[in-house]
């Protein structure tokens, strides 16, 4: 083997278990390599651990240094593979319509079925995000088709697990659950810990929403630890997001709070509109279950803020709600006006 694909080699291992840390060195001895094509490769590949880890600057950086080695290589599956990552990186800052945009020309040119089963996945993330759970799904069953069948096992456990979000989606909790533990099993023999850490959220979501708070808890609390180990700041504030739902809905709102709080300030850092809105509406609910009318509507036209820059109407209209439920707030010490007759 060239010093090139061994380095190539240890990073790809390296991410696959979870290293991060030894991924990036590989990559950036890549990155450095005097051969364009080697360096681009590099490039791509630290772009997508700066992503992992939730450093959406430095990924999209990354991605551009790369994208301009690729178009001058003319590596069309290089590129189509660096918009895949661009258009995530989009889709999780809740910028849709550039989201869209890198994907359709990813879709345009991949040409190997693990990567056109990689843009399906990201198809149907970005479709179940808009609110469009049936092409969602169809865009998840057209993955898991092409990965099964050249038995890609790594971007299968994605398909599997986004297929699972959509079943929830469409309340069909039994299919949920088969997907997850297929994706679980399969994510396990392979060592991968990002998947079964996303997994394992997820899993933790669907048993909060059956009122399975305990099994819920155990869930979101290995799925925390795991995105702690991998540095994945990101995981992090949505396994937080997710406690904190769990435990105001338990009525321990003490300790609801302050996961939802550092959820809030991880993802303000990292510009995750999604998270950041979900976790300050769930801050506003938990404020008001306190009786502090104040605080609530606080939080929840935080939320409302968020949400109205992703043109989210149905959570707007959730909130809007919400917020016209609270009681009038009075400052303390102001009495009402009562006529004498």
């Amino acid at each position: 083997m060239s010093e090139h694909e061994i380095a190539l080699a240890e990073g790809d291992e390296a991410e696959q278990k979870g290293d991060l840390q030894t991924a990036s060195a590989a990559y950036r001895r890549l990155s450095t390599s005097d051969v364009a094509g080697p360096a681009a490769q590099g490039l791509f590949r630290l772009g997508r651990v700066a992503w992992r880890q939730g450093r959406l600057d430095d990924a999209l950086e990354l991605y551009e240094r790369a994208r301009a080695a690729a178009i001058e290589l003319g590596d069309d599956d290089l590129r189509a593979a660096i918009e895949n990552g661009v258009g995530s990186v989009y889709c999780q800052r809740g910028i849709f319509t550039q989201a869209r945009s890198s994907f359709a020309v990813a879709s345009e040119l991949a040409a190997s079925p693990a990567l056109r089963g990689r843009i399906q996945i990201n198809m149907g993330a970005l479709a179940l995000l808009l609110g469009d759970v049936e092409e969602a799904r169809a865009s998840y069953e057209r993955a898991v088709e092409l990965l099964d069948s050249i038995n890609d096992e790594e971007g299968l456990t994605l398909a599997l697990h986004n297929l699972a979000l959509a079943h929830s989606e469409e309340q069909d909790w039994d299919a949920a659950e088969a997907s997850f533990e297929l994706c679980l099993t399969i994510a396990a023999k392979r060592g991968d810990k990002s998947v079964m850490a996303g997994a394992m959220l997820n899993q933790a979501e669907l048993r909060c929403e059956a009122e399975r708070y305990p099994e819920a808890l155990e869930r979101s609390e290995k799925s925390l630890a795991i995105f702690g180990e991998l540095q994945d700041e990101s995981g992090r504030a949505a396994a937080l997001r997710v406690q904190g739902e769990i435990y105001r809905k338990m009525h321990q709102l003490e300790e609801a709070e302050p996961r939802l709080k550092e959820a809030i300030r991880i993802a303000g850092r990292l510009q995750l509109l999604t998270l950041e809105a979900e976790a300050a509406r769930e801050l506003g609910m938990v404020k008001a279950g306190r009786g502090d009318v104040t605080s609530a509507t606080k939080w929840l036209r935080r939320a409302l803020a968020r949400f109205s820059l992703m043109s989210a109407d149905d959570q707007m209209h959730a909130i809007e709600e919400q917020l016209q439920a609270l009681k009038p707030w009075r400052p303390s010490g102001e009495q009402k006006t009562v006529k004498k007759g």
